[in-house]
This record gives C-alpha cells, structure tokens and sequence, in this order.
C-alpha cells in the first residue's frame, strides 16, 4: 500500500479543507484512488475511487463505506452479488470478502470510508 501525503488547501486551527482534485491518484487495489484522509492523522480514512480491475480481498479489522457518486455496477458480498447504483451506501463488515465494478460503459465511483483506517505499514487487506 502506497503512503500519500493528503493535500489542505486552507487550515483554520486543527480543522482543514481538502479538495478531491488536489490529491494525487494512484493505482490501489480496486481501482483508481485518491485519499481525503489517512491512517497517519485521522480516526477514520475516506477514499475517492474509480472502480476497475477490483480484486476480491477481505479485511480482518476494518469496517469499510462504500457511498456511490456516481454510476452503475455490482458488489460481490461473500458469494452473492448485488447490483449497485448512486446513493447507494454497502456497509462491508470485517471478514466480508468483497470485490466492485461497473456493469455499464461509464466509471464506477465510490467514495469508501474505513473505520478504523489501515496504514502502509499495516494495510489490513487479505486476498481470496
């Protein structure tokens, strides 16, 4: 797992802003990824990704959030899938195997966010 370093555009004392566009995108394990918050600085991490070429893993610790923005697709749940479209919001348990992708022409995006966030040093990520 790659270690980025999260882009503020504006502090205020210990809160910040962020923006999508300013973080570096990079290839991860489900597709293409950029960090909102990290292991490093936060409770939680939020990633923006673009589903492709997901590989189906689980996790031993970690909750993760997967909130559609945008598009169609799918979500392997253990051994069922189930077809998933923006506004939808797939609570993934510790354990779960699960993999995404989009099942129409246009980008899955999805914004995942992990409780509690794994780091580079301890990615919490485990292949089936």
């Amino acid at each position: 797992m790659k270690k980025v370093d999260i882009r503020e555009c504006a502090r205020v004392g210990r809160a910040s802003v962020r923006r999508l566009g300013d973080q570096e995108e990079w290839r991860s394990i489900c597709g293409t990824r950029r960090d909102l918050a990290n292991a490093s600085e936060e409770p939680a991490a939020f990633h923006y990704m673009r589903i492709s070429d997901s590989r189906k893993h689980y996790h031993e610790r970690t909750t993760e959030y997967y909130f559609v923005v945008e598009g169609v697709g799918e979500m392997e749940l253990d051994e069922e899938t189930v077809p998933i479209r923006e506004g939808d919001l797939i609570v993934v348990p510790p354990g779960t195997r699960h993999t995404s992708r989009p099942t129409a022409e246009a980008e899955l995006h999805i914004l995942i966010v992990a409780i509690p966030p794994f780091s580079p040093s301890d990615p919490d990520h485990h292949f089936v």
